[in-house]
């Protein structure tokens, strides 16, 4: 909508500067206008550069996980495969009754730009029950009108995604 706001302002300054005939009117006008516009112009550039009418929310889910061991072995595991410098592919079961243990965290080869906005990484914990606590954080518009001037379509302002799984100290890591 700051698009259309500049557009009209820009129009309206050259306009008045251009047709009106009284000269205290026209440059009232055309001065009047021309804030306007340069207002909106920085409030734009503000936006995309400093990300003006936004902040940073994190919002934080967690999710049991279960071993990727067989339900026969005493012992819980977590397999891991190291990629880059803070990332891990892992394998565990999300649930009780899965039979075999899926590869969670997998770069998107396709795009590149949202693999590396996200990180998986993991730590050992006293607890009884291992868990994925997953931290999102993105840029949220402070306000509806802030949203109303400065969102185009359906953006997504995701800063960074971080998964750390968190399990019990007497389970065992596997690297692979």
């Amino acid at each position: 909508m700051i698009l259309w706001i500049i557009v009209i302002a820009m129009i309206l300054m050259i306009v008045s500067l251009l047709l009106i005939n009284n000269r205290i009117l026209r440059y009232s006008f055309g001065g009047l206008f021309m804030f306007v516009f340069m207002g909106f112009v920085i409030a734009l550039s503000a936006n995309m550069y400093n990300h003006y009418g936004m902040s940073k929310e994190t919002t934080v889910q967690h999710k049991q996980i279960y071993s990727a061991a067989p339900a026969n072995v005493p012992v819980g595991m977590l397999i891991t495969k190291k990629i880059g410098n803070n990332h891990y592919i892992m394998m565990f079961k999300d649930s009780a009754d899965d039979q075999t243990a899926r590869v969670h965290f997998v770069p998107d080869k396709n795009n590149v730009l949202a693999s590396l906005k996200k990180s998986a990484n993991y730590k050992k914990i006293n607890s009884n029950t291992a868990q994925v606590v997953t931290k999102t954080t993105k840029w949220q518009y402070n306000s509806e009108l802030m949203s109303w001037l400065f969102k185009f379509k359906e953006e997504d302002h995701l800063v960074k995604i971080t998964h750390t799984v968190e399990i019990p100290n007497n389970w065992k890591i596997v690297n692979k």
